[in-house]
């Protein structure tokens, strides 16, 4: 489990690091499946697949959306206990998985991910207040990520601003500040990210892939005020959406692996919910939002 220390500096930073939470064997059947998921990408079949122009090529980075349905592997991932528990902690509502992703840098591929923050915050109209429940990304990486093949890099302590006015800087300039925070990564690892976190990562000029299984675990009331047009399009918290994610438990201890309550996280017809200690207290980031002075919050917004 994730220990108080943890915790507390998820909250201040918006970024933690959990080390080791997938063993080889569980990153070996992600790889394999990320692995199918890739070759139809760059073939050009299938759905749900990002690409991207660059020097004139049209460039494949991403898959969203159809990952839980596609591969076992994925949806084993998802209900892992140590990441479900560790979710339960950051988080302090009950939560469910809404959305799922493979983000893809390829060797030698030239995409580049500007610096930004995820929807609702992202751009110039982007919301103005960070909302009271946390809200974050889980980061599972299938490969290393290291500076050379275009690590993710994060401004840590900025995620309860509100929009923040990134768009402001040059890419570069925002790279070179002081506390702009390399995350490299080990395969197996989780990063925790608050969406509301500005981030960014450079192209992969390597030869080595860097592949990362984005998990996105909400509380009921972030999805309804901040989605309100995933609803129905998205899984959420129906009936169905409990029997899916009892679903994929039993198949997870099919497949002779822990099942989530080993870890105090349980599934209820509210969501899942960790029942033990350290937790965040509820609607926690509202508290230490109110918490900033006028000017903390101005010079957050500008990066001052």
């Amino acid at each position: 489990m994730v220990t108080d220390e943890q915790i507390g500096q998820f909250h201040r930073d918006g970024v933690l690091t959990l080390r080791g939470v997938f063993d080889r064997e569980q990153v070996r059947a992600l790889q394999r499946a990320a692995d199918e998921v890739t070759a139809e990408a760059v073939a050009g079949r299938g759905v749900g697949h990002g690409y991207r122009e660059v020097d004139g090529r049209r460039q494949y980075y991403r898959t969203d959306g159809v990952l839980w349905d596609r591969h076992a592997a994925f949806r084993i991932a998802t209900v892992n206990p140590l990441l479900l528990s560790a979710v339960g902690q950051c988080l302090g509502h009950p939560f469910m998985p809404i959305n799922d992703s493979l983000v893809v840098k390829l060797p030698r591929s030239g995409v580049a991910i500007r610096w930004h923050q995820d929807p609702p915050y992202e751009g110039p109209e982007g919301l103005s207040d960070t909302f009271g429940i946390p809200n974050f990304d889980c980061d599972i990486y299938l490969d290393e990520a290291t500076i050379e093949n275009g690590c993710l890099f994060g401004l840590a302590g900025y995620h309860l601003a509100g929009h923040v006015e990134v768009e402001r800087f040059a890419e570069e300039e925002l790279y070179e500040r002081p506390d702009a925070v390399p995350l490299p990564m080990q395969p197996g690892d989780v990063l925790l990210h608050a969406i509301s976190a500005p981030h960014g990562s450079r192209a992969n000029d390597s030869e080595t892939l860097r592949r990362v299984f984005y998990v996105h675990f909400m509380a009921r009331e972030t999805l309804e005020k901040l989605h309100p047009e995933w609803i129905g399009n998205k899984p959420g918290f129906g009936k169905q959406d409990v029997d899916r994610v009892r679903s994929m438990i039993q198949e997870r201890a099919r497949a002779g692996l822990a099942e989530p309550g080993t870890e105090k996280t349980e599934l209820t017809p509210d969501g899942l919910v960790f029942s033990g200690d350290p937790v965040t207290p509820p609607r926690h980031w509202e508290s230490l939002a109110a918490s900033m002075t006028s000017e903390q919050r101005q010079r957050a917004k500008t990066l001052a």
